[in-house]
């Protein structure tokens, strides 16, 4: 009880005058949104990074599937074709002939027929032709009848060579010499 009297009573003139001197807790300044700290710079940066490769990776994509357009729109010809109808080797082969023509300029390969078509087939796609489809291309093609087995190897080579054929380097090279000296 007697300490609960002592906390009561008014404090004295030394304490009073000390709390006379107190003053309210000085705060900070607020802290400015600007300039950021080093790791939201990093982070900017790293997002910033980010969204360039992805647009480049995009665009990449959209350049690679616009070159490969006409391979697409070449094998969905081919399915449609008809194995089972005379003319069907006849198709396949004109199919082969646009991609060709489209792909290796028509005075490289437009003129080529028989053995000498098979082998540049064979050479620009590096993919060895079977034997129905050989016999489908040299031999069906100009009787006007064909085996529709043999239409069907032919069509399956022909996909496979519109999904694999690449110019090679003395190709591309004569194609654009060709185009720049206006033949």
């Amino acid at each position: 009880m007697l300490r609960k009297q002592q906390q009561l009573q008014p404090p004295s003139p030394e304490a009073q005058e000390l709390l006379a001197q107190l003053h309210d807790i000085q705060e900070p300044a607020p802290v400015s949104w600007w300039p950021p700290a080093p790791g939201w710079w990093l982070l900017a940066l790293l997002i910033l990074l980010s969204l360039l490769g992805i647009t480049l990776w995009i665009r990449h994509r959209r350049k690679q599937a616009e070159r490969n357009r006409y391979k697409i729109e070449a094998v969905a010809l081919l399915n449609a074709v008809d194995v089972s109808r005379p003319e069907a080797t006849g198709e396949i082969n004109e199919i082969l002939k646009r991609v060709a023509v489209t792909t290796f300029s028509r005075a490289h390969c437009g003129n080529l027929t028989g053995s000498a078509w098979l082998s540049f087939l064979e050479d620009s796609a590096s993919l060895k032709c079977p034997d129905e489809a050989r016999e489908a291309l040299l031999e069906q093609l100009y009787r006007g009848s064909s085996k529709p087995e043999n239409s069907e190897a032919f069509r399956q080579y022909a996909i496979q060579w519109v999904l694999q054929h690449q110019l090679t380097a003395q190709d591309s090279e004569s194609q654009v010499s060709k185009e720049h000296a206006g033949v």
